[in-house]
């Protein structure tokens, strides 16, 4: 009997634990992307400029973006896919199959589309120049959408029998 629930203790805490891990993949999956987005979109502004963005400059931007953009960003995005994959997991028990596999995915995408829209109602404008474009503001949003399919991706995995 206590080997029993030891065992099932055990196998619980491996499955939050990856839930764990795929949460913070997702976050830094959505970040990644939300960035690359960012600097993609004022890169391509700049270029309608006729300034000139060598290879070099263009990857060094995409860098310093996510690395300017990480403190701040990671933290809200982390906070908004939190409340979002709560909901969906809540949601999806009660949705058909198509729409269950698209829940962590569209909530994803719920999250970023609802962080962007909230800084353009805060400050009047995007404080985000990549999302200030509707072009833009959708690949930025997408970003949350790639973050929920990699959490549904990893949780959705089957543990080996040894952890399950």
């Amino acid at each position: 009997m206590a080997g029993m629930a030891a065992e099932k203790a055990g196998g619980m805490a491996a499955r939050w634990g990856r839930r764990l891990l795929a949460f913070a993949a997702a976050v830094l999956v959505t970040l990644a992307a939300m960035s690359l987005a960012h600097s993609l979109m004022v890169q391509a502004a700049l270029a309608d400029l006729d300034v000139a963005l060598p290879l070099p400059v263009r990857l060094s931007g995409i860098a310093r973006d996510l690395l300017g953009l990480a403190p701040t960003l990671a933290p809200v995005i982390a906070g908004a896919l939190l409340v979002a994959f709560a909901v969906a997991a809540v949601l999806r028990r009660r949705v058909g199959k198509l729409l269950s596999a698209l829940a962590y995915p569209l909530a994803g995408w719920a999250a970023t589309t609802a962080f962007l829209l909230g800084l353009r109602l805060a400050f009047g404008f995007s404080a985000l120049a990549g999302a200030r474009t509707v072009p833009g503001f959708l690949l930025m949003s997408l970003g949350g959408f790639v973050g929920g399919f990699v959490f549904a991706w990893l949780v959705g995995r089957r543990l080996p029998p040894s952890v399950a």
